[in-house]
């Protein structure tokens, strides 16, 4: 992703703390290895495998959770060998960490296909005119004069030329309506059907009383396309006028380059 094109995580970061994004985007720092982000890559690409009909039971979708999580982790661990210098999520060292997600990314795989099997059974995955199916959807669009690119986890076929988006969430936080609406306007915008609903299926923490499964859908219907036309124009404005001011607070911990910023909590 260049400077050139918009996306909802530039966004919501460049929101967050410009100084992050400088960071980590434009000087490119060093950043803090976490476990938790291969085992999000690790359970998307076993999700999108099961979906594609390129994993054909619970089994083969953990069989791509263990080669990708691996990749990534090998990978982190090229840069930062030493995983005492990696986030431990505050349960103790970072390799103890990398050991509990890949126990926890298992666990969701698995929490994922029994939904889809059961509850989820008849979420139908809608088609675009070419015939691509709406898993992992790429889209590039054009929020009056911004360029907007990303990935829709899955869109779903409502009938009628309306359809309803999610995104899947490995970690406790949903996201926020401004997500899903950004994908209903490009759906729209490019393929002509409507995004009148959309949800996240939460993997963590979420399913504690219920299992593992969809929040309840937001009406997109009502969430104002203006407004999330004008958050993509007032980030782009600030990143291209560098206004990169920092906004230290409780999140800090977490954030990726902190160890280059002065301005930590």
């Amino acid at each position: 992703m260049t400077d050139d094109y918009r996306s909802v995580s530039q966004v919501t970061q460049y929101e967050k703390c410009p100084h992050s994004y400088y960071l980590q985007r434009r000087l490119r720092v060093w950043e803090k290895p976490a476990a938790w982000t291969a085992q999000g890559t690790a359970f998307h690409a076993a999700i999108e495998a099961y979906e594609r009909g390129e994993a054909a039971d619970v089994e083969e979708m953990k069989n791509v959770f263990r080669e990708v999580y691996a990749r990534e982790i090998n990978r982190m661990a090229g840069v930062t060998p030493n995983m005492a210098f990696w986030f431990d999520s505050r349960q103790g060292h970072g390799e103890k960490d990398v050991r509990r997600r890949y126990d926890i990314g298992l666990r969701q795989v698995r929490d994922y296909h029994q939904w889809r099997t059961g509850k989820g059974s008849g979420d139908v995955i809608w088609v675009t005119e070419d015939g691509t199916p709406g898993i992992e959807l790429r889209f590039d669009a054009d929020f009056q004069g911004v360029q907007v690119r990303g990935y829709i986890d899955s869109v779903l076929d409502l009938g009628d030329g309306r359809v309803h988006v999610r995104d899947a969430k490995s970690g406790n936080k949903p996201g926020e309506p401004f997500q899903l609406k950004t994908y209903g306007i490009a759906l729209e915008q490019i393929h002509g059907v409507q995004a009148v609903t959309g949800d996240f299926w939460m993997g963590e923490k979420a399913g504690k009383h219920r299992g593992p499964h969809p929040k309840r859908p937001v009406d997109l219907t009502a969430v104002s396309e203006a407004e999330v036309v004008d958050r993509f124009h007032s980030a782009d404005e600030g990143i291209r006028a560098e206004r990169f001011a920092p906004k230290p607070g409780p999140d800090c911990w977490s954030c990726s380059v902190q160890t280059s910023c002065s301005y930590r909590k």
